[in-house]
């Protein structure tokens, strides 16, 4: 997933993101219609639930995580240190496409927002993801070194 961003706050909140094809998740997301989106924490807290979720479909990247598929018609809901907010969305049913663009080797998904769940941190502002490197408000959060001399410097 990249490119989260906010499309419009009424008459009802949409969001749109992109995904790499041929994906799991997003043949889960058609198939259910339904789907969360979670705004990590702007903080190491944050880095560390977000930087799981790199590593592609991996069978232990909810080992450890606080989650439950119950109220969400299947999509993990992550809850826990990290998380600040999760979205429960859904395609849009009165679309044909339902709210999904493809582009070349990309789906362009577009959900509404049906409800918005708080999670357990205090952090007010989320973590962002740009240049390769996660961040904050005001600057970077890098769990990785930087050799003097390297790429980056």
């Amino acid at each position: 997933m990249s490119s989260f961003t906010s499309l419009a706050l009424s008459p009802t909140p949409l969001i749109s993101f992109n995904i790499a094809t041929p994906s799991r998740t997003l043949d889960a997301i058609i198939e259910s219609g339904h789907f969360n989106i979670h705004i990590m924490s702007g903080d190491e807290l944050g880095v560390e639930v977000a930087d799981r979720f790199t590593r592609g479909n991996t069978d232990d990247v909810f080992d450890g995580l606080e989650f439950d598929t119950g109220k969400t018609n299947g999509a993990p809901l992550l809850r826990g240190e990290g998380i600040m907010y999760a979205l429960r969305c859904r395609l849009l049913p009165d679309r044909p496409t339902r709210g999904l663009i493809k582009v070349r080797d990309h789906v362009i998904v577009v959900g509404e927002v049906v409800e918005m769940i708080p999670g357990s941190c205090a952090n007010k502002f989320g973590l962002s993801y740009a240049d390769r490197k996660y961040r904050q408000v005001g600057g970077v959060i890098s769990r990785h070194c930087v050799l003097p001399g390297g790429a980056g410097d």
